[in-house]
């Protein structure tokens, strides 16, 4: 967690389980997954160093956008780690 925090920022990494609950359902409420982490990087410098790190330790991860798909795509299925593109609102 020490290393996210150092990419993302204090702010952007969320380990609360009320706030993680967000996270971890689908919108429709038919998945759920068990994710304790949720990143929410801001540049594709962040994502490319939370990825390689990831990688590294085979730390399963999973990307989410807007978490509005229909099949439960970018719901955790176990404990993997939450890209979350939510801050990433911006084309250049």
């Amino acid at each position: 967690v020490v290393f996210f925090k150092s990419v993302v920022g204090e702010n952007h990494v969320v380990t609360n389980a009320d706030d993680l609950e967000a996270f971890n359902t689908c919108w429709m409420n038919k998945f759920k997954g068990n994710s304790a982490l949720a990143l929410k990087p801001k540049t594709t410098e962040e994502v490319s160093r939370i990825l390689k790190h990831c990688n590294e330790r085979k730390l399963a991860v999973v990307p989410q956008g807007g978490n509005t798909g229909l099949v439960g795509g970018s719901v955790p299925i176990f404990d993997e780690i939450v890209v979350s593109m939510v801050r990433m609102n911006e084309i250049k």
